[in-house]
């Protein structure tokens, strides 16, 4: 249904600003403090998280939305705590002994606005929607691997402008299409009037801001209903504004966790509600359900058994899905695999339904891991593949006569098996034309054993010039690294790449390159030698340094934040227990989720000290 928008418009703002949350700063340095304001249209939020406690006042009657709106000022954008390492020893003189900071710092995260993938998801719990409407949004920038890290999930004006047509597209939906409309409108609006009104908003609101409400803020937006109707709108259309607002407020667009002393480092609990928001969208990125919501009003999940149990019930859900096309999509390249693009003049054959089995491939092989219970390492040594009969016939397999992804047990002859043969791998680290040991070899670094590669040096050439060299790529890199300003990094890179040589730029086998044999022995920066892709990734799985990089990963991931240096602060400690745990374990997912979620950096948090 539609209404007057430029009225519409002006009591959202006013509401959502105003009577929610004051202005946002505009970036995350020392931030400013927010204050909204009504009068026409109302404060606006701000353009990126920033630092700082926002302080909302909304005042009074604007043209046409004269809610009046006394605004709490509750969220603002506080810096992100990114996490940290153990204390460091203190140097002892002679006699002296050493001391170590000790480490109480659990962090805070960031102001954190929902990802587009949050957003999407959030809305179909939430409506039981199939429309996606953040897919039209901006792209959220990544911050280290993943694009939920809270400190680079920026706001602009675009945002604001998509969030106000997404929620009318949403609510059009809703009151239009009968089973939505069934799970929202729960009485008579012609009948009841506002009474149902405000009975609807009642139990909408808490829902979607993820947290109990008190009658405050139903009367800000019953306001929003009574000034529609005082201008000729029906209940439902009025109502329609009012839930409009609800879904522009930053209760509704940030995950918000409030501090008791917003300037105070004291380290104190999450509530329970947001407890239940930050498991939510750690396994599901998306909102809490119904069970989560009665863990967080009856007060048990304050409780890390309580954690711990909803943890197994999440994870056996569908909806752990999200983890796998979100964590993993992202931290091992599966996303990456509809984005390939080979050069169709080289690689032919390469087509959409080769594409979708590499992405399935790489998937499903998670899955044993995530959801199934296979050890970590299997994404190193598994002795089997998901295939279906185009991607077998890539591989060079016998068919196995489906058309969707089957398991496939491997021979020692495959040349199959782990992350590092997959087809998706290796053509995400590929050129269009070539294979890049340069691109795979830093992905093995930074994915696997968390080592940063620094980037070249200012105006270094970085392409290769293949007039003078001739032969495989492997020899044409090797006088490249000869240039004593290339040799350092790719000195660590290209002896790793060179093990993956054997497969080419879209992961076809190979035994040789430019009509020469293939070469594919290596070195980790350890010391460790090896030669093609399955002692490659032996070596890997032994190095201590692989289980220790998956707790980095998943660990930044389930914080939305990244780890924390300062010797006060609890994340070196707390990944060097959850890793050691982990290797005790035997490398088991399922229990390393566990240990994050029961973390005292998961479940605390403090507030921001005041600019200077």
């Amino acid at each position: 249904m539609k209404t007057n928008l430029s009225a519409k418009f002006l009591m959202v703002v006013a509401v959502a600003s105003g009577g929610c949350v004051g202005t946002v700063g505009t970036t995350t340095g020392p931030g400013s403090s927010g204050s909204g304001s009504g009068g026409t249209g109302g404060g606006t939020v701000g353009s990126s998280p920033g630092k700082g406690n926002g302080s909302g006042s909304g005042a009074g009657a604007s043209t046409g939305a004269g809610s009046s709106a006394t605004g709490g000022g509750s969220a603002a954008a506080g810096s992100g705590g990114s996490g940290g390492s153990t204390g460091s020893g203190g140097s002892g003189g002679s006699g002296g002994s050493a001391t170590v900071v000790p480490a109480t710092d659990p962090g805070r995260v960031t102001l954190h606005r929902l990802n587009r993938a949050e957003y999407n998801n959030t809305v179909a719990d939430l409506f039981g929607t199939s429309l996606r409407p953040a897919d039209a949004f901006p792209a959220d920038d990544p911050g280290g691997d993943f694009d939920n890290i809270a400190d680079v999930l920026s706001l602009s004006p675009l945002h604001l402008s998509m969030y106000q047509s997404a929620a009318q597209a949403l609510l059009d939906e809703a009151f239009t299409n009968a089973s939505e409309r069934a799970k929202l409108v729960t009485c008579d609006l012609v009948a009841q009037g506002t009474t149902c009104a405000r009975t609807i908003l009642t139990a909408f609101m808490p829902r979607a801001w993820r947290r109990p409400i008190d009658a405050t803020d139903v009367d800000t937006h019953m306001a929003v209903v009574s000034t529609g109707i005082a201008q000729g709108l029906t209940t439902e259309a009025a109502l329609e504004l009012a839930l409009t607002a609800v879904l522009m407020s930053p209760h509704f667009v940030f995950r918000v966790e409030l501090d008791p002393d917003p300037v105070s480092q004291t380290p104190h609990a999450l509530n329970a509600y947001e407890v239940a928001s930050r498991l939510s969208y750690f396994l599901w990125s998306s909102m809490p359900d119904d069970a989560l919501f009665k863990a967080a009003a009856d007060g048990s999940l304050t409780s890390a058994a309580t954690v711990s149990a909803q943890t197994d019930r999440m994870l056996a859900s569908p909806k752990a899905q999200a983890l796998i096309t979100n964590f993993a999509g992202q931290w091992l390249y599966i996303r990456q695999t509809q984005e390939l693009q080979p050069d169709p003049t080289a690689f032919p054959a390469f087509d959409q339904p080769l594409r979708d089995a590499m992405q399935s491939e790489a998937e499903l092989l998670f899955r044993d891991v995530a959801l199934n219970g296979a050890p970590v390492d299997t994404l190193l040594k598994a002795n089997y593949l998901y295939a279906n009969d185009r991607l077998a016939q890539h591989y060079g397999l016998d068919p196995v006569s489906s058309t969707t992804p089957v398991k496939v047990s491997l021979t020692g002859t495959s040349h199959r098996g782990g992350i590092l043969a997959q087809g998706g791998f290796l053509t995400a680290t590929s050129h269009p034309v070539k294979t890049s040991p340069v691109k795979r070899g830093k992905w093995v670094l930074n994915q696997l054993l968390c080592f940063d590669v620094p980037p070249p040096p200012p105006g270094v050439q970085t392409s290769l010039d293949n007039s003078t060299v001739t032969g495989t790529l492997r020899q044409v890199l090797e006088a490249h690294r000869a240039d004593p300003t290339c040799s350092a990094c790719h000195m660590l890179m290209d002896p790793i790449g060179f093990g993956l040589e054997n497969y080419d730029a879209v992961g076809a086998y190979r035994t040789q390159d430019a009509g020469l044999d293939i070469d594919s022995g290596g070195q980790l920066p350890s010391g460790g030698t090896f030669s093609g892709a399955d002692q490659l990734s032996a070596l890997i799985a032994a190095d201590p340094k692989f289980p220790a990089c998956v707790v980095q990963k998943l660990y930044s991931y389930a914080l939305g934040r990244l780890p924390d240096k300062t010797p006060t602060q609890m994340d070196g400690q707390t990944m060097a227990s959850v890793t050691a745990a982990f290797r005790d374990n035997g490398l088991g997912f399922k229990d390393l989720v566990k240990n994050i979620v029961t973390a005292p950096t998961f479940l605390n948090r403090r507030g921001e000290p005041a600019a200077p």
